[in-house]
């Protein structure tokens, strides 16, 4: 069954609220360096993901330099470090490096732009950039679009013949992100087959707030269960 991941918390209410609907991982955007609606500070994130309930995934999504990026993994200390910019294969490597040892495993997102059909990556051809990712070191990948003003939470989908093409070419949890709903996550399952799926402001009432009905719905249309009346 297709794990769930629910992105951009923000409070105590949305961290219970998400766990209640089903959520396997709840996600964290931490001082990312480009301004989107759901960035905390460390402290925050730190805060949060020491509420988040037992036997459920804590992501901080982050971005920048790798001393930076090091800085708020020891200090909000979730499961994963979720590697969120432009970082290199080389910087990528010095993250996991750092965090040899503290059992804060890294994921890496390869932004693919929805005009172009680029990578914003070394390498800009997506399934190429995939296999050299997977070879990084790194536990999944994560699939998510970009656009020519939002760095992440785009609300806008990816090709996702080019996500199965990479769940099936590459040894590696493939996580499959970009304008997720619940209109067409039971479909994007259906054709990518991912690993997990990751979604933000589809389940939100508005920017920075979950919508605890989407929620449930998301999380049912992704793992196929049929929601109650």
């Amino acid at each position: 069954m297709v794990r769930v991941k629910i992105c951009g918390m923000m409070s105590t209410r949305d961290v219970l609220l998400a766990q209640d609907a089903g959520a396997d991982g709840l996600g964290f955007v931490t001082e990312y360096p480009v301004s989107v609606p759901w960035n905390l500070s460390r402290e925050q994130a730190g805060e949060l993901v020491r509420k988040a309930p037992p036997f459920v995934t804590t992501v901080a999504v982050v971005g920048g330099p790798p001393g930076r990026m090091l800085g708020i993994a020891l200090a909000v200390r979730p499961t994963i470090l979720q590697l969120h910019g432009d970082e290199t294969l080389e910087e990528i490597r010095e993250v996991i490096s750092g965090l040899e040892g503290t059992g804060i495993g890294v994921i890496k997102a390869l932004r693919v732009n929805v005009d172009t059909g680029l990578a914003c990556f070394e390498e800009t051809d997506p399934i190429k950039a995939g296999k050299a990712l997977a070879e990084s070191g790194i536990r999944a990948l994560v699939v998510d679009s970009r656009t020519s003003s939002m760095p992440a939470g785009t609300g806008v989908s990816l090709d996702w013949n080019m996500a199965a093409a990479m769940v099936k070419d590459l040894d590696l949890p493939v996580i499959l992100a970009g304008g997720l709903c619940v209109g067409n996550v039971t479909e994007a399952v259906r054709k990518v087959k991912p690993y997990a799926v990751d979604v933000i402001t589809g389940v939100e009432g508005k920017p920075g707030t979950k919508d605890p009905v989407k929620m449930r719905e998301f999380v049912a249309a992704a793992k196929g269960i049929k929601s109650g009346k």
